[in-house]
């Protein structure tokens, strides 16, 4: 063996020695090599998913029969009982079929039950999800008892519109955040998410103005009675106000969503909007039918104020899909009165106490104590 032989071979075991010290075989390297090579590469769905509530009926059901007939989204019909969402997908292909459209794939619209009157249903509907991506939560349900004189209450005790329409939408949205979050791995459009509220959230605006106007106040309803509030503000209850108030925290809602999600660097954009005065649907099914026959004849009749179902179906889906949105986000779109079709949809301001920030603040912490559960990842 020449001397340059041991010199290269002395070499090549100071070079093993001094790889082995540092924890780090030449072997080891060509084995992190191959498997950084083999790590999968993301695949971009071809089909988005849109989970909408309350779309058994109204402009609900209409949206998501316009959205499933596009035949490139996945829709979630989620709605207070699994009937009610078999019956609303079957509405949905009849109404499809009846214009001459074509169907892909008919199990890609997936009725689910999720009772936004009752935590438990809701918790019990997003486990059911798993890590399914949803890129566009349609947070759309809404009740409404003007006129009775007694409160109605949620499954949990909460008063039944604050309750089914913040609440439960509250909570329903936490707990699919990651869902909702994870979508925009796999797509290039960003996540969405979109709450129908109302202009009567704003005491200024013609709904508003009408009786007593919406109003939060110090949560003293809260602060006295706990779960059992019957009006958030502690006022006497009057079951107009509360649905009022109800669309009043839906924007606040959205609005404190907004910011943590900004602050999290979130991809998730948040949008709202006032879908207008609809009254042929089942949504005034609560008020006396006199008072409704002659109220409905006034709007659509005999003053032309009302939107008809199917242009508020429209605003859903505006909201929900519209690529003008794609980078804009806590914002809000009201539908007015005007223009050749007699509305005008458009980004528009809302109320004073709607753009309270520290009242958002506080509506997102008495919303966690009154249903039970934190939710810190977005702070």
């Amino acid at each position: 063996m020449t001397a340059a032989t041991i010199s290269l071979l002395s070499f090549q075991q100071q070079a093993r020695a001094a790889d082995e010290k540092e924890g780090v075989s030449i072997a080891e390297e060509y084995t992190v090599e191959e498997e950084e090579e083999d790590e999968p590469a993301i695949v971009m769905r071809d089909i988005r998913t849109v989970l909408i509530t309350g779309c058994n009926h109204g402009i609900g059901l209409d949206a998501a029969t316009k959205m499933f007939a596009k035949n490139d989204l996945k829709v979630i019909l989620a709605c207070r009982t699994l009937a009610k969402a078999k019956e609303a997908k079957s509405e949905i292909l009849e109404a499809i079929a009846q214009e001459g459209g074509r169907v892909n794939d008919p199990s890609l619209l997936v009725p689910a039950e999720c009772d936004l009157a009752d935590l438990e249903s809701i918790k019990t509907f997003t486990t059911t999800l798993k890590d399914e991506p949803i890129d566009i939560l349609c947070l759309n349900a809404g009740v409404q008892y003007s006129g009775s004189k007694e409160v109605n209450r949620t499954r949990d005790g909460f008063e039944i519109s604050m309750g089914t329409d913040h609440l439960g939408h509250f909570y329903l949205t936490n707990l699919l955040l990651k869902n909702v979050e994870n979508a925009a791995i796999t797509s290039t459009l960003k996540p969405r998410i979109v709450v129908t509220a109302s202009e009567v959230h704003d005491p200024e605006s013609p709904g508003g103005k009408i009786g007593r106007g919406a109003g939060l106040g110090n949560f003293e309803g809260i602060q006295e009675n706990g779960a059992e509030f019957e009006l958030m503000d502690g006022s006497e209850f009057d079951a107009d106000k509360a649905y009022k108030d109800s669309k009043l925290a839906n924007i606040l809602f959205a609005n404190e969503l907004n910011r943590r999600l900004r602050l999290a660097d979130s991809q998730i954009n948040v949008v709202s909007f006032g879908p207008g005065l609809i009254t042929r649907s089942n949504f005034f099914q609560h008020q006396n039918p006199v008072f409704t026959k002659v109220f409905d004849f006034a709007a659509n009749d005999l003053f032309h104020v009302a939107e008809t179902v199917s242009g508020g179906g429209d605003c859903l889906i505006k909201m929900a899909l519209d690529p003008e949105l794609e980078n804009k986000t806590g914002i809000y779109y009201n539908n007015d009165l005007g223009g050749d079709t007699g509305h005008i949809f458009h980004e528009a301001k809302t109320s004073k106490e709607s753009m309270d920030m520290n009242e958002a603040k506080e509506l997102w912490t008495w919303s966690e104590a009154l249903i039970g559960e934190e939710f810190e990842v977005y702070i």
